[in-house]
């Protein structure tokens, strides 16, 4: 009998340890998927960078950010997303990337990009044809009311990231596997793009036509990096690059000038360039150029869309008319019409149609 008590007691010790063993095995785990779980971050945090251009945010960043803003293009209008599977050096076939901009004191932003061929670069794997509109298709739509986001939105994105060009960018790290997958949620719908911060040349470059960098973030290209701004007085000096998915240079006329990078918006096709002095809206971008790149440089404005007016480049949101048939936007309905709608008949855009 004693022998039996005796038995019962150390298994009781033993049970009474492997509870407190997996209850200690349990706590570390939900520590550590704590320590995981996605931090929220400004954008100026995120953007922070060494004298040299560097990501300082790089240097102790957490695994995913989470970032709210306004959603400064359709994705469309700035990369093809239209899948290609081709393999190729470096060569990413269907693309999607938008910005999203702080907001009040948050005086920056954020590009958020991803790319189909991941395995032509220094990813391992490529997303499938299918797979990839399924990713588009995705992020496309809030996944709680499957509305399609549009310019002006205010936006959530949750995601990892990695450093590119100059800038911190929300992406996936180069991998198809879905734990590196980055999310987009509705937080309001139609707030409207936020009023161009407006500028001059001078803001963006010293008198001798270098680029100005701040690596405080509080003046030059990183100040306005990310975030939509007006640049006002200039001229086109190369008008004969104009057309989409094409770099144009404008000047102050004090010897400033700047990269203009057209997008894809359809009035960048179809109406003519702009002459004489005028004012322009876009995003400004860093693509740091050479290899080593050189962070402290590279600064461009992206046009996404034109709508003709002849005054500022750029979409103004006041297109005129209102005919239904009136593709090409010069108030009458035509047979010009039905040549740019016949171009285009039977198409459908990546990521938007036949998604469920």
């Amino acid at each position: 009998m004693r022998d039996v008590k005796i038995k019962n007691l150390i298994t009781e010790d033993r049970v009474k340890k492997w509870n407190c063993m997996t209850w200690l095995f349990l706590f570390v785990i939900s520590v550590a998927a704590l320590a995981e779980q996605p931090v929220p971050v400004t954008h100026r945090q995120f953007q922070a960078v060494h004298a040299d251009g560097r990501s300082s945010f790089d240097d102790h960043g957490p695994w995913q950010v989470v970032l709210e803003g306004i959603l400064l293009n359709n994705p469309e209008q700035w990369l093809d997303p239209t899948p290609d599977p081709t393999v190729a050096p470096w060569f990413m076939g269907g693309q999607w990337e938008v910005v999203i901009q702080g907001e009040g004191g948050d005086h920056a932003g954020t590009f958020c990009w991803m790319g189909q061929n991941y395995k032509n670069g220094p990813g391992t794997e490529s997303y499938t044809d299918g797979q990839w509109l399924e990713e588009i298709c995705r992020l496309n739509r809030d996944p709680n009311t499957a509305y399609v986001f549009r310019a002006g939105d205010r936006v959530r994105v949750t995601g990892t990231y990695l450093f590119y060009g100059g800038k911190m960018n929300i992406n996936e790290n180069h991998q198809t596997d879905p734990a590196y997958d980055f999310t987009m949620e509705l937080i309001m719908p139609g707030v409207g793009l936020p009023r161009p911060d407006e500028i001059t040349l001078a803001d963006l470059k010293h008198p001798d036509n270098t680029e100005i960098f701040d690596p405080n973030r509080l003046s030059g290209g990183e100040y306005y990096q990310s975030r939509r701004v007006r640049i006002n007085e200039v001229s086109i000096v190369d008008p004969e690059n104009w057309g989409p998915n094409k770099t144009i240079t404008i000047a102050d006329g004090q010897g400033r000038t700047f990269p203009v990078m057209l997008a894809l918006g359809k009035g960048i096709q179809q109406y003519p360039c702009p002459s004489g002095v005028i004012d322009v809206i876009g995003i400004i971008d860093q693509k740091a150029p050479g290899f080593p790149a050189d962070f402290t440089k590279g600064y461009r404005l992206l046009v996404l869309n034109y709508d003709g007016n002849g005054l500022v480049l750029g979409d103004t949101g006041s297109v005129r008319g209102n005919l239904p048939g009136d593709v090409n936007g010069n108030f009458v309905v035509n047979l010009a019409d039905v040549a740019l709608l016949a171009e285009s008949w039977m198409s459908s855009r990546a990521g938007l149609c036949d998604c469920f």
